[in-house]
């Protein structure tokens, strides 16, 4: 049993600290699920019922060892609650986690879901041994999309984490990628050192045949399915940008090179034969006078 552990000092940002749901937080979850415009993109806000129901469910799973995370999100200068976010659906199989947030209306807009989100992942990498943290919106809802892009999560291509809503965009970050964009040195459980082999190997199987190298997106889905590669590594191996594979094989700088060839020097234009003057016509011969014939 792996239970996620985190210190008070460890989930905290330039203007907020993360503290785990408590009983005392039932006013601030009722504020989030039974308001509507909160739950635009979400669902059906919930009834005062549903909402007892629920909050007393999710206290009550965040104390299982393994169960799901919820943390509130608290201002630092007056110690206001202003949203909550978390770590749930965490799979030591697959190696990954799902993050989500929600702050109450006069939150929005202020920088405060990065700053959270940001800590809270960074706390995940290090306490869990997952490579991957994944996050599922619809695609309707732009400022879901912009906040997890700008915290450097791409769209997964061709992977599906167990969980995921069929109809809703799910992205990723990698362990790798984080670290190198947040410039954060290599901390808590390192990436399985069988993956830069996998990748490579797969790679090169690739170049050797000439059917992989021109299979459709299905196919390679299949050889990989065939071949066990991991959930992630077919996402990154499927994107038409390297930058996920590097990430995966801890790349920190690429070189991209171009053949420009050599520059042969130009040829200098054949000189051009002057045209051979016509010759002359010779004029033909004047025929001889007859001479008259002698008497």
């Amino acid at each position: 049993m792996i239970a996620f552990v985190l210190t008070t000092a460890a989930l905290t940002a330039a203007r907020l600290r993360l503290r785990a749901l408590a009983a005392r937080d039932r006013v601030l979850f009722r504020t989030l699920y039974a308001d509507a415009a909160t739950m635009r993109y979400i669902g059906r806000p919930l009834s005062s019922a549903q909402v007892e129901v629920s909050f007393c469910a999710t206290l009550d799973a965040t104390r299982k060892p393994r169960g799901p995370r919820f943390f509130v999100i608290v201002e630092q200068h007056r110690s206001a609650a202003v949203g909550l976010c978390s770590i749930r659906r965490i799979s030591m199989r697959e190696r990954c986690a799902e993050t989500g947030i929600m702050l109450v209306r006069g939150a929005c807009g202020r920088g405060y879901a990065d700053e959270a989100l940001g800590a809270l992942i960074d706390a995940a990498f290090r306490a869990l041994p997952i490579d991957t943290v994944w996050a599922q919106y619809r695609r309707a809802n732009t400022a879901a999309a912009c906040l997890f892009g700008a915290l450097g999560f791409s769209e997964a291509d061709g992977w599906r984490p167990r969980g995921a809503r069929l109809r809703l965009c799910v992205s990723i970050v990698q362990r790798p990628v984080w670290r190198m964009q947040s410039n954060q040195p290599e901390r808590g459980v390192p990436m399985s050192n069988t993956i830069g082999s996998n990748v490579i190997g797969f790679l090169e199987n690739v170049g050797r045949s000439a059917a992989l190298r021109h299979a459709s997106r299905e196919q390679l889905l299949q050889v990989m399915q065939r071949e066990e590669i991991a959930p992630v590594l077919r996402s990154a191996l499927l994107q038409p940008q390297r930058m996920a594979i590097d990430g995966l094989l801890g790349v920190r700088e690429t070189m991209y090179c171009t053949n420009q060839g050599t520059k042969l020097p130009k040829k200098a234009p054949p000189k051009k034969t002057p045209a051979k003057a016509p010759p002359k016509k010779t004029p033909a011969k004047k025929p001889a006078k007859k001479v008259p014939a002698k008497r």
